[in-house]
Protein backbone atom coordinates (compact mmCIF):
# COMPACT_ATOMS: atom_id res chain seq x y z
CA UNK A 1 0.00 0.00 0.00
CA UNK A 2 1.75 3.44 -1.46
CA UNK A 3 1.15 6.58 1.23
CA UNK A 4 2.50 9.46 2.31
CA UNK A 5 3.98 11.12 5.55
CA UNK A 6 2.40 14.16 7.39
CA UNK A 7 4.45 17.03 8.63
CA UNK A 8 4.53 15.89 11.85
CA UNK A 9 5.32 12.00 11.36
CA UNK A 10 7.99 12.98 8.76
CA UNK A 11 9.58 16.13 10.79
CA UNK A 12 8.74 14.46 14.28
CA UNK A 13 8.05 11.33 14.48
CA UNK A 14 10.14 9.17 12.60
CA UNK A 15 13.39 10.93 13.37
CA UNK A 16 12.68 10.17 17.64
CA UNK A 17 11.15 6.66 16.96
CA UNK A 18 13.48 5.26 13.94
CA UNK A 19 16.33 7.38 14.11
CA UNK A 20 16.51 9.33 10.61
CA UNK A 21 15.60 12.11 8.81
CA UNK A 22 14.01 11.64 5.28
CA UNK A 23 13.85 14.12 2.29
CA UNK A 24 10.59 12.07 0.74
CA UNK A 25 7.23 11.57 2.02
CA UNK A 26 6.40 8.77 -0.18
CA UNK A 27 6.07 5.69 1.82
CA UNK A 28 4.90 1.74 1.12
CA UNK A 29 3.22 0.01 4.00
CA UNK A 30 4.10 -3.44 3.64
CA UNK A 31 2.61 -6.92 5.70
CA UNK A 32 -0.16 -4.75 6.97
CA UNK A 33 -2.80 -5.82 9.42
CA UNK A 34 -5.15 -3.51 10.65
CA UNK A 35 -5.29 -3.36 14.38
CA UNK A 36 -8.98 -3.01 15.95
CA UNK A 37 -7.63 -2.56 19.39
CA UNK A 38 -5.32 0.50 18.61
CA UNK A 39 -7.99 2.00 16.49
CA UNK A 40 -10.91 1.63 19.37
CA UNK A 41 -8.11 3.35 22.05
CA UNK A 42 -8.35 6.71 19.85
CA UNK A 43 -10.20 9.37 21.05
CA UNK A 44 -13.12 11.06 20.20
CA UNK A 45 -11.96 13.59 17.27
CA UNK A 46 -9.71 11.32 15.92
CA UNK A 47 -12.81 8.14 15.16
CA UNK A 48 -14.68 10.90 13.98
CA UNK A 49 -11.82 11.75 11.47
CA UNK A 50 -12.24 8.00 10.49
CA UNK A 51 -8.52 7.13 11.37
CA UNK A 52 -6.98 3.70 12.34
CA UNK A 53 -4.22 1.79 13.35
CA UNK A 54 -2.32 -0.85 11.07
CA UNK A 55 0.72 -2.87 11.88
CA UNK A 56 3.10 -2.90 9.25
CA UNK A 57 6.70 -2.51 7.54
CA UNK A 58 7.46 1.11 6.76
CA UNK A 59 9.81 1.25 3.72
CA UNK A 60 10.94 4.11 1.83
CA UNK A 61 11.98 4.11 -2.26
CA UNK A 62 14.31 7.53 -1.71
CA UNK A 63 16.93 7.84 -2.43
CA UNK A 64 17.33 4.08 -2.00
CA UNK A 65 14.70 1.26 -0.76
CA UNK A 66 15.26 0.81 2.89
CA UNK A 67 12.61 -0.98 5.49
CA UNK A 68 12.15 0.95 8.31
CA UNK A 69 10.89 -1.80 10.45
CA UNK A 70 7.62 -2.80 11.74
CA UNK A 71 5.72 0.11 13.42
CA UNK A 72 1.67 1.08 14.47
CA UNK A 73 0.83 3.66 11.87
CA UNK A 74 -2.31 6.41 12.29
CA UNK A 75 -3.60 6.25 9.08
CA UNK A 76 -7.09 7.04 7.30
CA UNK A 77 -8.56 6.06 3.72
CA UNK A 78 -8.35 8.90 0.87
CA UNK A 79 -11.79 9.75 -0.52
CA UNK A 80 -9.66 10.98 -3.54
CA UNK A 81 -8.84 8.24 -5.75
CA UNK A 82 -6.19 10.18 -7.56
CA UNK A 83 -3.91 11.27 -3.62
CA UNK A 84 -2.13 8.77 -1.27
CA UNK A 85 -3.57 7.96 2.40
CA UNK A 86 -1.68 10.13 4.85
CA UNK A 87 0.11 8.60 7.42
CA UNK A 88 0.01 10.84 10.54
CA UNK A 89 1.57 9.18 13.48
CA UNK A 90 4.40 6.36 13.74
CA UNK A 91 3.78 4.29 16.86
CA UNK A 92 5.65 1.35 18.42
CA UNK A 93 3.82 -1.97 17.67
CA UNK A 94 3.88 -2.80 21.24
CA UNK A 95 3.61 -0.09 23.29
CA UNK A 96 1.26 2.55 25.66
CA UNK A 97 -0.82 4.18 22.44
CA UNK A 98 -1.75 7.13 24.68
CA UNK A 99 1.79 7.95 26.38
CA UNK A 100 3.61 7.57 23.08
CA UNK A 101 0.74 9.98 21.14
CA UNK A 102 1.36 12.37 24.05
CA UNK A 103 5.60 12.32 23.52
CA UNK A 104 5.65 13.02 20.00
CA UNK A 105 2.84 15.86 20.08
CA UNK A 106 4.82 17.46 23.54
CA UNK A 107 7.16 17.82 20.61
CA UNK A 108 5.84 18.52 17.54
CA UNK A 109 4.07 21.43 20.20
CA UNK A 110 7.51 22.62 21.38
CA UNK A 111 8.50 22.73 17.59
CA UNK A 112 5.78 24.30 16.19
CA UNK A 113 5.82 27.42 19.48
CA UNK A 114 9.26 28.50 17.73
CA UNK A 115 11.80 25.92 20.27
CA UNK A 116 14.86 26.37 17.67
CA UNK A 117 16.27 23.00 19.24
CA UNK A 118 13.69 21.01 17.99
CA UNK A 119 14.69 19.89 14.52
CA UNK A 120 14.62 16.49 12.50
CA UNK A 121 18.48 17.08 12.99
CA UNK A 122 18.13 17.14 16.94
CA UNK A 123 15.90 14.58 17.23
CA UNK A 124 17.54 12.16 15.42
CA UNK A 125 20.75 12.89 17.10
CA UNK A 126 20.23 13.93 20.57
CA UNK A 127 16.69 12.88 21.50
CA UNK A 128 16.61 9.16 19.83
CA UNK A 129 19.16 7.58 21.49
CA UNK A 130 17.60 8.64 24.37
CA UNK A 131 14.19 7.44 23.38
CA UNK A 132 16.14 4.27 22.38
CA UNK A 133 17.72 3.48 25.57
CA UNK A 134 14.56 4.15 28.11
CA UNK A 135 15.30 8.13 28.95
CA UNK A 136 12.61 9.62 27.08
CA UNK A 137 9.51 7.52 27.90
CA UNK A 138 7.31 10.42 28.19
CA UNK A 139 5.64 13.98 28.04
CA UNK A 140 7.19 14.90 31.69
CA UNK A 141 10.55 12.98 30.48
CA UNK A 142 10.85 15.51 27.59
CA UNK A 143 10.44 18.51 29.48
CA UNK A 144 12.84 17.53 31.53
CA UNK A 145 15.79 16.36 29.22
CA UNK A 146 14.67 19.80 27.52
CA UNK A 147 15.48 22.03 31.08
CA UNK A 148 18.98 19.83 31.37
CA UNK A 149 22.11 22.07 31.09
CA UNK A 150 23.53 18.94 29.94
CA UNK A 151 21.24 18.83 26.92
CA UNK A 152 21.85 22.48 26.29
CA UNK A 153 25.48 21.45 25.61
CA UNK A 154 24.84 18.56 23.36
CA UNK A 155 22.72 20.92 21.33
CA UNK A 156 25.93 22.89 20.90
CA UNK A 157 28.12 20.44 20.57
CA UNK A 158 25.90 19.30 17.80
CA UNK A 159 25.85 22.45 15.99
CA UNK A 160 29.33 22.64 15.90
CA UNK A 161 29.81 19.57 14.43
CA UNK A 162 27.06 19.85 11.52
CA UNK A 163 26.63 23.54 10.67
CA UNK A 164 25.55 27.13 11.88
CA UNK A 165 22.53 27.33 14.32
CA UNK A 166 20.66 29.17 11.21
CA UNK A 167 21.38 27.11 8.47
CA UNK A 168 19.56 24.23 10.72
CA UNK A 169 16.80 26.69 11.69
CA UNK A 170 16.77 27.56 7.92
CA UNK A 171 16.65 23.68 6.86
CA UNK A 172 13.35 23.04 8.90
CA UNK A 173 11.60 25.97 7.39
CA UNK A 174 12.61 24.87 3.73
CA UNK A 175 11.48 21.35 4.32
CA UNK A 176 8.45 22.39 6.10
CA UNK A 177 8.09 24.80 2.94
CA UNK A 178 8.88 22.52 0.50
CA UNK A 179 6.51 19.51 2.36
CA UNK A 180 3.50 21.98 1.41
CA UNK A 181 4.14 22.20 -2.28
CA UNK A 182 4.39 18.20 -2.11
CA UNK A 183 1.41 17.51 -0.23
CA UNK A 184 -0.40 19.72 -3.40
CA UNK A 185 1.48 17.67 -6.20
CA UNK A 186 0.52 14.30 -4.57
CA UNK A 187 -2.71 15.10 -4.19
CA UNK A 188 -3.52 16.22 -7.92
CA UNK A 189 -1.95 13.00 -9.52
CA UNK A 190 -0.24 9.96 -8.06
CA UNK A 191 2.90 8.59 -10.34
CA UNK A 192 4.44 5.26 -9.75
CA UNK A 193 8.02 5.19 -8.29
CA UNK A 194 8.16 8.52 -8.84
CA UNK A 195 9.81 11.64 -6.36
CA UNK A 196 9.29 15.56 -6.55
CA UNK A 197 11.47 17.83 -6.56
CA UNK A 198 10.83 21.52 -5.41
CA UNK A 199 12.43 24.47 -6.45
CA UNK A 200 13.77 27.43 -4.35
CA UNK A 201 11.18 30.41 -4.48
CA UNK A 202 11.75 33.51 -6.77
CA UNK A 203 9.28 35.88 -8.70
CA UNK A 204 8.01 34.84 -11.30
CA UNK A 205 9.10 37.97 -14.09
CA UNK A 206 7.73 36.43 -17.46
CA UNK A 207 6.34 33.70 -19.00
CA UNK A 208 5.54 33.38 -22.70
CA UNK A 209 5.39 30.72 -25.91
CA UNK A 210 8.65 29.93 -27.42
CA UNK A 211 9.61 27.65 -30.64
CA UNK A 212 12.94 25.78 -30.23
CA UNK A 213 14.60 23.57 -33.02
CA UNK A 214 14.68 19.56 -31.79
CA UNK A 215 16.16 17.04 -33.71
CA UNK A 216 12.42 16.17 -34.81
CA UNK A 217 11.90 19.93 -36.18
CA UNK A 218 10.89 23.18 -34.66
CA UNK A 219 8.92 22.29 -30.87
CA UNK A 220 6.69 24.79 -28.93
CA UNK A 221 7.07 25.21 -25.16
CA UNK A 222 5.66 27.39 -22.73
CA UNK A 223 8.87 29.61 -20.93
CA UNK A 224 9.25 31.01 -17.78
CA UNK A 225 11.80 33.62 -16.24
CA UNK A 226 12.58 33.70 -12.93
CA UNK A 227 14.20 36.46 -10.64
CA UNK A 228 16.67 33.84 -9.99
CA UNK A 229 17.96 34.35 -13.70
CA UNK A 230 16.46 30.70 -14.48
CA UNK A 231 14.43 30.43 -17.51
CA UNK A 232 12.09 26.63 -17.19
CA UNK A 233 10.20 25.11 -20.03
CA UNK A 234 7.12 22.82 -20.23
CA UNK A 235 6.11 20.82 -23.43
CA UNK A 236 2.51 20.03 -22.43
CA UNK A 237 -0.85 22.02 -21.73
CA UNK A 238 0.45 24.92 -23.01
CA UNK A 239 -2.71 26.66 -23.00
CA UNK A 240 -3.73 25.89 -19.48
CA UNK A 241 -0.07 26.61 -18.25
CA UNK A 242 0.50 30.11 -19.98
CA UNK A 243 -2.29 31.24 -18.34
CA UNK A 244 -1.18 29.73 -15.01
CA UNK A 245 1.96 31.36 -15.25
CA UNK A 246 0.57 35.02 -16.56
CA UNK A 247 -1.65 34.78 -13.50
CA UNK A 248 1.34 34.54 -11.42
CA UNK A 249 3.48 37.31 -12.98
CA UNK A 250 5.49 39.15 -10.15
CA UNK A 251 4.53 37.04 -7.65
CA UNK A 252 6.53 34.83 -5.37
CA UNK A 253 6.89 31.33 -6.39
CA UNK A 254 8.19 27.78 -6.36
CA UNK A 255 8.37 24.66 -9.67
CA UNK A 256 8.59 21.15 -9.28
CA UNK A 257 9.73 18.59 -11.90
CA UNK A 258 8.68 14.85 -11.18
CA UNK A 259 11.57 11.89 -11.62
CA UNK A 260 12.04 8.25 -11.52
CA UNK A 261 13.03 7.09 -8.01
CA UNK A 262 17.20 6.67 -7.91
CA UNK A 263 17.30 8.69 -11.59
CA UNK A 264 20.86 10.98 -12.06
CA UNK A 265 20.96 14.19 -13.58
CA UNK A 266 23.09 11.93 -16.27
CA UNK A 267 20.05 10.03 -17.01
CA UNK A 268 19.15 10.90 -20.57
CA UNK A 269 15.22 11.00 -19.39
CA UNK A 270 16.08 13.34 -16.27
CA UNK A 271 13.98 16.17 -15.74
CA UNK A 272 16.58 19.14 -14.45
CA UNK A 273 14.75 21.20 -11.75
CA UNK A 274 16.88 24.17 -13.29
CA UNK A 275 15.50 23.70 -17.37
CA UNK A 276 12.30 22.13 -16.17
CA UNK A 277 9.30 22.75 -14.65
CA UNK A 278 5.91 20.57 -14.08
CA UNK A 279 3.47 23.16 -12.43
CA UNK A 280 3.67 26.26 -10.68
CA UNK A 281 2.97 27.62 -7.24
CA UNK A 282 2.60 30.66 -5.17
CA UNK A 283 3.83 31.29 -2.17
CA UNK A 284 1.76 33.65 -0.54
CA UNK A 285 3.93 34.44 2.90
CA UNK A 286 6.65 36.40 1.02
CA UNK A 287 8.09 37.48 4.32
CA UNK A 288 8.44 33.90 6.56
CA UNK A 289 10.26 33.13 2.76
CA UNK A 290 12.74 35.50 2.76
CA UNK A 291 13.38 35.40 6.71
CA UNK A 292 14.39 31.67 6.24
Amino acid sequence: MKAHLTTHAILDTIPLRVGVVLSDRKVFLENLVYDETGTDQQNRRELIDKRYHVIANLVTLYPVRKDLGRWRLVIKDSQDTQKLPPVFTVLPAESDIRTEANLTKALSDARQSGDSRITPEFIRDVLHPLYKNGQLRNQQDLSDLLNKGEVEGLVSALEEANEDRKVLLARISELEAKEAVQDQEMSKVNYENQVIDVTDGAILEDAKVVTIDRQRGPTQYTQIELSNGLKLLKKWDIPKTLAKAIALKGKYVRTTVWNKVGSKPTDRDYWKPTAWFEDIYEIKDIAAEESR
